[in-house]
Formats: C-alpha cells, structure tokens, sequence
C-alpha cells in the first residue's frame, strides 16, 4: 500500500486497526512498523462505540472510494483467496479511475464462468481465475491446470469461491504468480514450466510467537515439510496434511480459551481460520488427485504459504497469547 500511496499521488490509502479496544494503538504502530508504512494514513479504532458498520478485513478485500467518497467497490478480490492477484485486482481499478475509464467487466483476481466458446465448448461452465487482461481478451486459469484467453464476452463474473483454482497452487494446478515460483504460458494451449529453477531449499525454522506449544509444533510442521521437499511423494503430503490438521486445531483452540479475535466482520481468528481452512483444502485437493512424484513448483508453494502463514499470520496473536499466559 505505500508503494501505491507513492505512485498514485491522486490517491489516499488508509490502514485502520478496527480492533475495537485499548490493544489497537500497539497493533497499528506494530503493523505501520512492519509494513513500513510512511506515505499511508494508519489509524485506529480503541472503543467498540467508534466501529465501522460494515466492511472487512484488508486481507479480505480492500473498500474503494471516489473523489466524491462514494464506494466505487466495497470489496476487492481477497488476499486470503487469490494472493497477489488480489493487489492486481486494485491496481487495475485505480488505473482505470485516474485514466478516467470504465472499469474492465473482468478484472485480475476475479473468478469467471466460462460460455459461448464454439472453438473449445468442452470449457463451458467451467469456473476459472483472470489472472491478466490483454485487450479485449482476459487470462483465465481453470482448476484442472488449462488455461485459456476468451473475450470478455465468453466470460461471466462469479462469486468468489465457487471453483476457482487456489492461486497459491504450482503451474501444474493452473496457477500463475509468485508464490508458486514458476511462470504460465497465457497462450491458448495453456502449458507452464518452472522457472524458480533453484532447488528446493530445507526450512531452518520459523519466527518464535513466543508461546511454547505453538513454537513446538511450528517445528514439527518444518520437519513434515522438509520431508516433504526430500521425498515430494504423496505419503509425506498425507503425513504434513495431518500435522498440519492437528496444529491447526490445537491454535484455534487457543484462540477460543485466550479471547484472541474477536468476533463480527472484523474478527482476526475468522480470518485466521478460514486460512487454515484454505491450506488443508489445497493440500487435500493435490492428495485426491491422480499418485506420482510431486513437482518441485507446487512443494515450493506449499513451503512458501506455511513460512508466510506463520510469520504473518501467527504473528498477530504473539503478543494477546503471552500477554494471556498462554503456553
């Protein structure tokens, strides 16, 4: 967000700690420290009374406003669900208003429904991610890994969620962007490579939240997940997906028994679990699939989503659990 306060100069970009109680000043002056935030307007809100009525979590969409401040779109594409395409999904909004253009009827991040391809009607009524616009055609990822350029016109917006491919998942399973480390074809026979071309790297850990169980498992997580990288079979996949499971369970656990989150719209361990929920779907997905050696490009993003989990994610609620006595 501050590199976008820097390029748009037109623009304003708030970052508000909607925590609701005398924690919020802390979280925000954590969270402007973190993100290194210096061109943003970064604030908070310290009292139930002076809660927004509606609206999300930044990681579950971003709320938009004009010159006029009227809401231009209440919700962008969810970081939690499509990644960095979420942030695209903004950037093509933006670049849009300050060109003073419509906006595009499908943009990077948003799930479509695919009708009307008389050249390929076997993708009819299939569910798919845009990931790129390239003229009067957009980029669109299917779940089985194909992918295609279609107009506009052969492309019907969709709710969030309702089949669209997971873009943390490798190239194999129809994902392009960074978390992934390989780059995708956007030709009409689809096809990808990966391009990380380094090999895969054992995890040394993560950060410390400072709770002891929670560190412990971390731990065990790292370990499934080099096996993982070591063997890239199946079995070990079952084996990180259970443990992964078990220490899923155990934190939201925690959450419920320490008060961390809060709750409505706005809470943090909703979020939090439906991230969780998010990562065992994807590794439950590839395990459902057809056996075989797992490629390199889809171990790499699951090592890369855990590491990202743990040190952004259960980050947050270091300081409320020890503050707790949690352990």
């Amino acid at each position: 967000m501050d590199q976008w306060a820097q390029q748009h100069g037109g623009w304003t970009f708030l970052c508000i700690c909607v925590l609701g109680s005398r924690e919020a000043l802390g979280l925000a002056k954590d969270m402007g420290k973190q993100m290194k935030l210096k061109h943003c307007v970064n604030g908070f809100v310290d009292r139930r009374s002076g809660m927004p009525p509606y609206g999300q979590l930044g990681c579950s969409g971003f709320i938009m406003l004009d010159h006029n401040l009227e809401v231009v779109n209440a919700c962008t594409s969810a970081y939690l669900q499509v990644r960095q395409l979420a942030f695209k999904h903004v950037e093509t909004l933006m670049t849009a208003m300050d060109a003073g253009q419509p906006f595009p009827p499908v943009c990077p991040g948003e799930s479509v429904q695919l009708s009307g391809l008389a050249q390929a009607p076997q993708y009819n009524g299939q569910v798919g991610l845009c990931f790129a616009l390239d003229g009067d055609r957009i980029a669109v990822a299917l779940r089985s890994g194909k992918q295609l350029m279609v107009r506009h016109a052969n492309a019907v917006k969709v709710a969030a969620g309702d089949g669209s491919p997971d873009t943390t998942a490798s190239c194999s399973t129809g994902t392009c962007g960074p978390v992934g480390g390989g780059s995708c074809s956007t030709g009409a026979q689809g096809g990808c490579e990966d391009s990380a071309g380094a090999p895969l790297q054992l995890l040394s850990g993560v950060r410390s939240v400072q709770v002891p169980s929670m560190d412990a498992e971390h731990e065990q997580c790292v370990a499934h997940l080099n096996a993982l990288a070591q063997t890239r079979n199946v079995e070990a996949l079952q084996e990180l997906r259970d443990c992964l499971a078990a220490h899923f369970a155990h934190e939201e656990q925690m959450f419920e028994e320490f008060g961390f989150g809060g709750d409505g719209a706005f809470s943090a361990s909703k979020s939090h679990v439906k991230e969780h929920a998010r990562m065992l779907r994807r590794l439950q997905e590839r395990l459902d699939a057809p056996g075989g050696l797992l490629d390199e490009a889809f171990v790499r993003s699951v090592m890369t989503d855990f590491v990202e989990h743990a040190e952004q994610y259960d980050d947050k609620y270091s300081a409320h659990m020890v503050a707790a006595g949690a352990q």
